[in-house]
């Protein structure tokens, strides 16, 4: 299917690309359908592109890129929200806020977008209960922690038996 974006031109996207949002990311509830754009100059981060609005796009990143450390629970319920029974195969991107300067790019961490790569199915979610913030720095002293793995992690007391 070709869609016309303000960005990129007439892209062709395959069915199988299309990511549903059934509820929209925050402030957008009438954008459900989106296709992530991958350009190996502009790695690691990615443009995740309406399909139902030509002028949105939001610049995405993992977030243990940012921040090694990065983590935040879920529940079953969460989890749900997705098709999914568990957190290993889900992807995790936050979305970029750019700016002039680079030292003042920032990444939110408060509210992780999180998809379900097999029933191409994401949420967004808002962690309350956290100390991360909507305009974390891109750019900030970490550690070389270990990037692999994934940041979500299941509410122990809320696990299916």
């Amino acid at each position: 299917m070709k869609f016309e974006t303000t960005r990129f031109g007439s892209i062709e996207v395959k069915s199988e690309d299309i990511l549903i949002f059934p509820e929209g990311p925050l402030g957008f509830p009438d954008c459900t359908r989106f296709t992530l754009i991958e350009e190996e100059k502009s790695h690691p981060f990615r443009m995740l592109q309406s399909l139902d609005n030509p002028a949105l796009a939001f610049v995405v990143v993992d977030p243990l890129v940012v921040r090694p450390d990065y983590h935040f629970n879920v529940t079953l319920n969460d989890l749900k929200l997705i098709k999914a029974d568990d957190t290993e195969s889900l992807v995790v991107y936050t979305i970029v806020t750019m700016a002039k300067e680079i030292k003042d790019v920032t990444v939110n961490l408060q509210g992780p977008l999180v998809i379900n790569p097999e029933a191409r199915l994401g949420h967004q979610f808002v962690l309350i209960d956290s100390d991360y913030t909507t305009r974390e720095p891109l750019l900030q002293s970490s550690s070389s922690a270990n990037m692999e793995g994934s940041p979500i992690k299941e509410e122990p007391q809320k696990k299916a038996v």
